[in-house]
C-alpha cells in the first residue's frame, strides 16, 4: 500500500507542477502584440493624424475656393450691369459702389484661399524639413 501512497503523491506532485505550467503558459486566444506592433500602431497611427489634418486643410481651402467662385460670379454679374449703364450713359453712383465693394470682397476670397493653400503645403512639408532625430543623425554623420 505504501507504494501506491508514494506513486499517487508523486502523480499529484506532477499534476500540480503540470497545472503550474499550463497557468504560466501566455493565453493563446488573446492577442499577441510582438514589438514591432506597437512600433507599426505607433506609425499608423501617426499617419492617421496626418491624414485627418490634411483633410481639415483641404476642407477650408475648398470653403475659401467656393468663396471666391462666388465672389467672382457676382463681380461678373456687378460688372456687367457697370458696362451697360456705361453704354446708355446712365453712370449709376450704386452700382459704381455695389461693383467696388464686389471686387474688394473677391480680393479678400482670393487672398483667403491663397492663405489656405500656402497652410496645406506648408503643412505637406513640415514633415518633410523636420529635423531628423538624434539617432538618425548619428547614424547618417557616420557615413
Amino acid at each position: 500500500m505504501s507504494d501506491i501512497d508514494d506513486l499517487q503523491r508523486r502523480l499529484n506532485a506532477a499534476l500540480d507542477r503540470i497545472g503550474r505550467g499550463i497557468a504560466a503558459l501566455p493565453d493563446a486566444s488573446a492577442p499577441q502584440n510582438p514589438p514591432e506592433d506597437s512600433g507599426l500602431q505607433a506609425k499608423s497611427d501617426a499617419l492617421e493624424a496626418q491624414v485627418a489634418e490634411q483633410k481639415t486643410a483641404l476642407a477650408e481651402m475648398n470653403r475659401e475656393m467656393n468663396r471666391l467662385r462666388k465672389s467672382n460670379a457676382q463681380l461678373r454679374e456687378i460688372t456687367q450691369s457697370l458696362r451697360t449703364a456705361n453704354e446708355s450713359f446712365l453712370g449709376d453712383a450704386d452700382t459704381i459702389d455695389t461693383a467696388l465693394k464686389m471686387e474688394l470682397e473677391a480680393l479678400r476670397a482670393s487672398h483667403a484661399a491663397a492663405e489656405a493653400e500656402v497652410r496645406a503645403v506648408m503643412d505637406a512639408l513640415a514633415p518633410l524639413i523636420a529635423p531628423a532625430p538624434a539617432t538618425q543623425r548619428s547614424q547618417t554623420e557616420d557615413v
